[in-house]
C-alpha cells in the first residue's frame, strides 16, 4: 500500500501551518504503518490532539489517495457519511438505522465479477475490492460502536470480515484514544458461533475471522477478564467436536455485531477444501449445489447470519432446499436462536454487490426465518449498495 497525494485537492493547504509540509507524512505512518498519533507527536512539532484534528482535515479535503500497488487499486482513506441517504434508507426499509459511506476506489466489488473464478484476474480484483470494502465499512462500524458502548453491556460477535475488521479498526482508534477504552472491564462477550480460520478472499489477513477470535480481541482492547467472556470452541458440527457446549441460559443480548452471507455454490462451505469438516452434511450440501447449479436465478437464495441459514425472498423454499437448510442448521455451531433474538441493538456491517440480495430481502423484511429482527439493526454500509437496495423498492 501507497499514500500518494491527490493531483488536485480540493481545498488548498493553509500555507502558515508548518505542520502541512509533514501531512504526507504524517498519513503514511498513521495510516498504513499503524504509528499512533500519541507515538507521531515526539517526532513532530504537535500534541496528538493537534495531529488527529489535522488529519482529519487533510483527509476531508481529499488531500491524498490510498493505492494498493499488487492491483493499481485507489480508493479514499477516509469515508464521508451520507446521512440524507442513510435516513432515507431506514424510512423505507424495515430497519431501525443506517449509516451509509460514500467511498470511491472499489467498483470492482459493484459489480459481478466476484461470480468469476479466484484464479481469474477480474474475478481476483472483485474479491479483493469487496474485502477492502469490507475494511471501509469496519472503520465507520468502529466509529459507530464507541458511541454505543457502555459499562457492563453484554455484546454477541458473529465470525466474518465486517466484524473481524470492525473490531481491529477499534483497536486502532484506542491506540490513539486510549481513555475511549477505560471502564469497560465488566462488559460481558459471547461468541455467536463456532470458530475456526475464516479467511478473506484475497486481502492478506494476519489472524483468524471466526467469532472466537473476534470476542478474544475485543475483550483484550475492552481490558475484559477473561472469566466473561464466552467461547463456542468450533467450527460447525458441535456434534462432532465439542463435547460440552456454553451455556447461554439467560444471557440477554444488549448488541449484537454481525455480517450477512450468501451461501452459494462459491461459498467456503461448499468449496472442496470444506469436505472434512462438513462430511456428514454432504446430502444437504449436494442438495443446495444442484438447485443453485440448476437455477440460474437463485445463486442467491440463501443466506447466513451467525451461521444460521434462513431462505432469501418472500416466497417458500422448495421442500428439499427447506430441509437442507433445516439438516444444516440443527448442526452448526451456533448461539441458540432465542439469544440472537434478544438483542436489543445489531450493528449489520456488510456492502457490495456480493451481498445485494440478502442485504434487500433482510432489512425489507421478507426473511421471516433469519434469526435477527431487522426492526433492531443499524446497517453499516456503502452509497452502492444503499442505493441499489432503494431503487428495487
Amino acid at each position: 500500500m501507497d499514500v500518494s497525494p491527490q493531483s488536485a485537492p480540493r481545498q488548498s493547504p493553509s500555507k502558515d501551518d508548518p505542520l502541512d509540509r509533514f501531512a504526507l507524512e504524517i498519513a503514511r505512518r498513521n495510516k498504513l504503518e499503524g504509528e499512533s498519533l500519541q507515538k507521531l507527536s515526539g517526532v513532530f512539532p504537535a500534541g496528538a490532539t493537534t495531529l488527529h484534528r489535522k488529519l482529519k482535515g487533510w483527509l476531508e479535503e481529499g488531500r491524498f489517495e490510498l493505492t494498493d500497488t499488487w492491483s493499481g487499486q485507489t480508493t479514499a482513506l477516509q469515508a464521508a457519511i451520507d446521512e440524507p441517504l442513510g435516513e432515507r434508507l431506514a424510512r423505507e426499509t424495515a430497519i431501525r438505522r443506517a449509516r451509509v459511506a460514500r467511498l470511491t476506489g472499489f467498483e470492482a466489488a459493484a459489480g459481478e465479477d466476484y461470480w468469476m473464478q479466484g484464479a481469474s484476474d477480474r474475478g481476483q480484483a472483485a474479491y479483493q475490492a469487496g474485502d477492502y470494502l469490507h475494511r471501509a465499512l469496519g472503520d465507520v462500524a468502529a466509529r459507530f460502536l464507541i458511541d454505543r458502548l457502555r459499562p457492563q453491556m453484554t455484546i454477541g460477535l458473529a465470525s466474518g470480515r465486517g466484524v473481524a475488521l470492525t473490531v481491529d479498526r477499534l483497536e486502532d482508534l484506542a491506540k490513539d484514544r486510549r481513555e475511549w477504552m477505560s471502564g469497560y472491564q465488566g462488559v460481558r462477550i459471547y461468541s455467536l458461533s463456532g470458530g475456526s480460520w475464516m479467511g478473506t478472499w484475497a486481502m492478506p489477513f494476519n489472524r483468524p475471522l471466526d467469532a472466537d477470535a473476534n470476542v478474544f480481541h475485543l475483550g483484550t482492547i475492552l481490558h475484559v477478564s477473561p472469566g466473561i467472556r464466552t467461547y463456542i470452541g468450533s467450527w460447525l458440527l458441535a456434534g462432532e467436536r465439542v463435547t460440552e457446549r456454553p451455556s447461554y441460559k439467560g444471557v440477554h443480548l444488549d448488541l449484537a455485531i454481525v455480517g450477512i452471507g450468501q451461501l452459494n455454490t462459491g461459498h467456503h462451505f461448499l468449496r472442496p477444501d470444506a469436505a472434512l469438516q462438513l462430511e456428514s452434511m454432504g446430502d444437504a450440501l449436494a442438495s443446495i449445489r444442484e438447485f443453485q447449479d440448476k437455477e440460474g436465478d437463485r445463486h442467491a437464495s440463501i443466506a447466513d447470519i451467525c451461521h444460521v441459514l434462513f431462505y432469501v425472498g418472500t416466497g417458500e423454499p422448495p421442500d428439499q432446499i427447506a430441509k437442507a437448510i433445516r439438516d444444516l442448521n440443527n448442526a452448526m455451531s451456533t448461539a441458540p436462536r432465542e439469544t440472537l433474538e434478544s438483542a436489543e441493538e445489531v450493528i449489520l456491517v456488510a456492502g457490495g454487490a456480493q451481498k445485494e440480495e440478502a442485504l434487500y430481502h433482510f432489512v425489507k423484511g421478507h426473511c421471516r426465518d433469519a434469526p435477527i429482527d431487522p426492526a433492531r439493526v443499524t446497517l453499516i454500509t456503502d452509497s452502492w449498495t444503499a442505493n441499489r437496495i432503494l431503487d428495487r423498492g
